[in-house]
């Protein structure tokens, strides 16, 4: 399993995704994004997209991905932390 963008710092738009590998193949629902600060807030997507509410704050979410396989559960799990700058990207002022 891993990031597809492991950054210290996004901005609104900006888009985090995890990767895994399984047999069967991992579906969009197999993945989940859990904000380890507020479990209640799960999202069900392999991409976690970074949005204006979430500015000059910082976040640890964990990317987990599970799928069945003999009829038994197998899952595995990454966390990212980074801060939500509100700042432009460096490449907009040029």
């Amino acid at each position: 399993m891993r990031l597809v963008s492991n950054d210290d710092v996004y901005h609104p738009g900006d888009t985090i995704g995890c990767e895994g590998e399984g047999n069967p193949e991992l579906q969009t629902g197999d993945y989940q994004w859990i904000n380890l600060d507020d479990p209640s807030d799960i999202t069900y997507d392999p991409v976690l997209t970074i949005t204006d509410d979430m500015v000059d704050a910082n976040f640890t979410y964990q990317c987990q991905a599970c799928n069945d396989y003999l009829g038994q559960r197998h899952c595995a799990t990454l966390v990212a932390r980074f801060y939500v700058s509100g700042k432009p990207h460096t490449a907009d002022w040029l």
